[in-house]
Formats: structure tokens, sequence, C-alpha cells
């Protein structure tokens, strides 16, 4: 994936709108909802231990990597692409911002009194800045591929120590 169709990508992307619905590849393990994390529990034993081995994706922009850590702001640099790499990625943040101003939330992201709206949107944002540098150093890899699953309307919203992810 080049930059440009990174960009393209997302200017399309209606996000969220298949939480919970099948249709995702089978390389990734689908969670079809988020009740584990409800008050409650779920009473789907499968989710729960889902629940209980996956690790969070990153929602918040001072988050580390967890598949490349540094790495690719440190292959940036060797190319002499940190600056392109740094404002570029931020186009991408913006255009991600914009296209999400359309979405409002969604019912399988509230569970009990808590929203996951927000965690969605936050890793969304992330999601596409670490994607915009795989792009511009020219090795697209996971947040790349990740950002097929957002256009396809899911979340990719965990990690299992297998390194399988979990789609929402």
């Amino acid at each position: 994936m080049t930059f440009d169709e990174l960009i393209l990508l997302i200017r399309n992307t209606e996000w969220f709108q298949q939480l919970g619905q099948p249709g995702v590849d089978d390389e990734y393990v689908r969670l079809p909802n988020l009740q584990p994390w409800s008050d409650g529990g779920s009473a789907n034993p499968m989710a729960e231990q889902l629940a209980d081995k996956m690790a969070w994706l990153p929602s918040a922009r001072d988050q580390d990597d967890p598949i490349h850590r540094h790495s690719l702001e440190k292959r940036a640099e060797v190319l002499g692409k940190k600056q392109e790499c740094t404002n570029r990625s931020l186009e991408a943040y913006k255009a991600t911002l914009m296209t999400l101003r359309t979405f409002d939330g969604h019912p399988v992201l509230k569970v009990g009194p808590r929203n996951f709206a927000e965690a969605a949107r936050g890793a969304a944002l992330y999601a596409t800045r670490r994607a915009a540098y795989e792009a511009l150093i020219e090795e697209p890899s996971f947040w790349c591929r990740l950002m097929n699953v957002y256009h396809s309307g899911h979340w990719p919203c965990g990690i299992l120590p297998d390194r399988r992810i979990v789609v929402l």
C-alpha cells in the first residue's frame, strides 16, 4: 500500500459499520461483542477466554507500538524521511479525523455503563499514523493490513499472545 492508496482508503471508509458482524477474514479472530468486559461478564465462555488472553491495541497517541516499537521512526531517519513521515502521518491523521466525524457511536460499543466508542476512534487514529509510516518508508505490513480491516467496517481491537489479531 502506498501513502496515496492509504489516503484514498481512509477517505472511503465507513468506520465501524460492521461491528460484531461476520465477514472478517479467517486470519483474524472474530469477537462478536464486548460482553466479556461488562460487569456481569459474558455467557460465552470462549469469548471470556479470548478476552482474558487479549491485549488491547493502542488507542492513544502516546502508547508504544506493540509491533514495531520505534523501528519505523528509526528506519525513516535512516532513509532521510523523518520529517516527511512526521508531516504526512499528520496528514493521514487529519484525513481520518475528518472521516470519523460521521461516526457517532454504535450499539455494540456500549457495554453496561461503558462506551468503547472513544477507544475505537482513538485506535483508528493510532493505526492510521502507524500505517502512514509503513507506507512512506515503503514497508507496508501490520498497520497497513489493519487499515483494510477498518475499511471493512470492523475494529481490530486486540492482539493475542500468538500475535493473531482480535476483530470486533
